[in-house]
């Protein structure tokens, strides 16, 4: 399986940067330009400086586009507001946030995770990427030489033997622990006792990672790796940090780790073929009137979903709670036929539309705006789904399927800025 290994990360000095949590941000996709303007205020040694691009000019060599940020990644490593560990180790991240009312506390694995091409099936994607995204992200690799931000994964611990394991590392007085204003925290503990190390890396010898929220950073690091090798034996033994890449492991039976539903918008449609997809709707799953707010609609489909496969659809006439009809599943449907984006998106919305389906179909993590703009008719239907569970995702994506684009959500997002991960040199 994947080599799971200790590294010698980079982290803020508090001494130089002051309040730890006010220079942490979310990864890069989740970056608005409001966002990114508030991060830079909040404190001039915010990650943001370096995981964002900003005005870059697309024309130019990859060189031009992120020299500045490269300068100030080399003058904030020499000045010290950025120190690396003397040592390899694993890092050990408690984050903590508010949801629903109740204070959530997840455990992720920060470490070294030697990279894979998809077919070995030791690290596995769950979903397709775009090659722009890819792209840029190579591009900010080219220039700083390390992975900023880590790449999200999952690993099956039934037994509880990394459980036990934490605990042991917490007992010990984190080395940072950093509450935000939104009633969130981060916490980290280095792991450095190589007792414990080995125990780590005998764990993940036999097991395989699956991949949840980074598959463009990913591919990009494998991309990063091959621009600099042949793929050969020799190279892939070489204990070089460009062959591996910064993940942040968490286990699924972790009470911490939340999926949330992603929604489906339709839009600019022709009246004709609109109809007709309703007409297929109607065929495939039987219907009823749903009633109240957005939340009230997520939180009915999210309870009632959770023994069957339905989803919400909302549009000028009201919402509609619709369950897939166990007659209308076909047996070429395969196991995709527990995702209900699978079967909006191939067998309802693609036979109308064909390869015309993504100009109209959107994707959108708030429910409230994909209710209120489909009831006031600036998107002709809105779909919320449930949260995609994770034992359909494990069994789907550990038997070699990826689900539908912007299947799950994972929140939130992890936090950017605990460990910097450089890629020259050895590990």
């Amino acid at each position: 399986m994947a080599a799971v290994t200790p590294f010698r990360g980079w982290r803020y000095n508090p001494d130089k940067v002051g309040d730890m949590a006010s220079v942490l941000c979310p990864p890069y996709d989740m970056i608005t330009p409001e966002i990114q303007d508030a991060l830079k205020r909040q404190n001039q040694y915010n990650v943001i400086h370096l995981e964002a691009g900003e005005g870059l000019d697309w024309n130019a060599s990859v060189k031009e586009q992120y020299a500045a940020t490269a300068s100030l990644f080399d003058t904030w490593m020499s000045n010290g507001v950025l120190q690396q560990d003397s040592e390899p180790g694993y890092y050990l991240m408690r984050h903590s946030f508010p949801l629903g009312g109740k204070n959530m506390v997840r455990l992720g694995l920060i470490a070294s995770v030697g990279l894979e091409d998809y077919q070995t099936r030791q690290v596995l994607p769950h979903e397709f990427t775009e090659a722009p995204a890819i792209r840029d992200r190579v591009m900010l690799m080219e220039s700083l030489s390390a992975n900023i931000s880590p790449v999200m994964s999952m690993y099956r611990d039934a037994d509880g033997v990394l459980d036990q394991v934490f605990k042991q590392v917490m007992t010990d007085k984190p080395e940072m622990d950093a509450k935000d204003d939104s009633g969130g925290a981060a916490a980290l503990w280095r792991i450095s006792d190589s007792g414990i190390q080995g125990q780590i890396k005998a764990f993940f010898a036999d097991r395989p990672i699956y991949l949840a929220d980074g598959h463009h950073r990913y591919e990009a690091a494998r991309q990063y790796q091959l621009d600099r090798h042949a793929e050969s034996d020799a190279a892939k033994a070489a204990n070089l940090a460009h062959n591996y890449v910064m993940m942040t492991l968490i286990a699924f039976d972790d009470p911490g780790l939340v999926v949330l539903g992603y929604h489906r918008t339709l839009n600019g449609v022709a009246e004709d073929k609109l109809a007709n997809i309703k007409a297929k709707l109607g065929e495939l799953f039987d219907s009823e009137p749903l009633a109240g707010d957005a939340d009230a609609l997520v939180e009915q489909v999210t309870r009632l979903g959770a023994d069957g496969r339905l989803l919400a659809s909302v549009d000028l006439d009201g919402a509609k709670l619709l369950r897939l009809k166990d007659s209308a599943i076909k047996p070429d449907w395969g196991v995709l036929a527990a995702s209900e984006a699978w079967v909006l998106e191939e067998q309802v919305l693609r036979p109308e539309l064909g390869d015309a389906t993504l100009n109209h179909l959107g994707f959108i993590h708030d429910h409230d705006e994909a209710v209120k703009r489909a009831q006031n008719g600036e998107l002709q239907m809105s779909f919320l789904l449930k949260p995609f569970p994770l034992d359909a995702f494990e069994s789907i994506v550990g038997g070699g399927q990826r689900l539908p684009r912007k299947s799950t959500f994972f929140f939130p997002k992890l936090p950017t800025g605990l460990v910097i991960n450089r890629l020259d040199g050895e590990l």
